[in-house]
């Protein structure tokens, strides 16, 4: 669910930055992911992690915001993203809850999706020319791999499912390059229009749009209610700060912003996983000893 509200807009910025290595960055992303979920404990409850778990979080609903305006309403993006994070809002103080069923359901539906687009690209002849890659800029790279990483840690833990949903990322940064090209893929924040288009589907767009708005409301919803409860299990105040705080950023951040806010409070949270198998190691031996 995550990987397809913020897929949408992530790919494009990380191929603006790294051109066909755009790929590799997507391996690397999935592999750390996969080691994460396999390695590392969840995140805890001490203060840093706390912090570090709501700024992920709330980056996840400003970048879910963002894809929508991109998206759904391109001629005032900024205006619509500012509305999406206060309907967020809304509905966590309405104490609206992602349950089981709705997310398989939107799970399937971002799935068909993803299946669809894979078919469309592989079976139409790409227009875009194979052009040898310069070598890998470093920071290019890096930046990708920063922005594409929070959407390949799955929504629950499990090292099975960062792997599907990373095989998915894989599939679908593949047939995109096949058939756009780096240039035009990394050109605009909504290039999976322009990969419609290509692929000779542009009747597809107005489904595009739909998938668009259904993937991103009900995954911001819950990544807002995690991210608010991380710092507050009290509603109204924190739900009220948190959705302030999401609504001016979404109205005057663009998307390389948000994707490197939600970059940013991913890494953070790992380093802080990291420490924390760490220690848990230092007092295992403590005790045989």
């Amino acid at each position: 669910m995550r990987l397809a509200g913020g897929l949408l807009i992530a790919l494009a910025v990380g191929t603006s930055g790294a051109d066909y290595w755009v790929f590799v960055a997507v391996v690397v992303a999935a592999v750390l992911a996969v080691a994460a979920e396999a390695l590392l404990p969840p995140l805890g409850d001490t203060r840093p992690e706390r912090i570090a778990g709501s700024v992920s979080r709330l980056g996840l609903v400003l970048v879910f915001a963002t894809t929508f305006g991109q998206y759904v309403f391109p001629s005032a993006p900024g205006a619509a993203a500012a509305v999406f994070a206060a309907v967020v809002t809304v509905a966590d103080l309405a104490g609206v809850r992602l349950g089981d069923y709705a997310a398989r359901w939107v799970t399937g539906l971002s799935l068909a999706a993803a299946a669809s687009l894979i078919a469309i690209c592989v079976g139409i002849p790409p227009l875009a020319q194979f052009i040898a890659p310069d070598p890998p800029s470093v920071p290019g790279l890096g930046l990708a791999v920063l922005v594409l990483l929070p959407f390949l840690l799955p929504r629950r833990p499990g090292a099975g499912r960062a792997a599907a949903v990373g095989a998915v990322a894989v599939a679908i940064t593949a047939v995109a390059l096949y058939q756009l090209g780096p240039i035009r893929l990394g050109l605009s924040a909504t290039s999976f229009r322009e990969l419609l288009a290509a692929a000779d589907a542009v009747s597809l767009l107005p489904v595009l749009t739909v998938v668009a708005a259904v993937v991103t409301v009900p995954v911001a919803i819950d990544a807002f209610t995690e991210g608010r409860e991380r710092l507050s299990p009290e509603r109204p105040k924190a739900t009220l700060a948190c959705g302030l705080i999401v609504a001016v950023a979404a109205f005057f951040a663009g998307p390389v912003v948000a994707l490197a806010l939600a970059g940013v409070g991913t890494l953070a949270e790992l380093v802080l996983r990291v420490r924390a198998r760490r220690y848990r190691s230092k007092s295992d031996r403590s005790r045989r000893a």
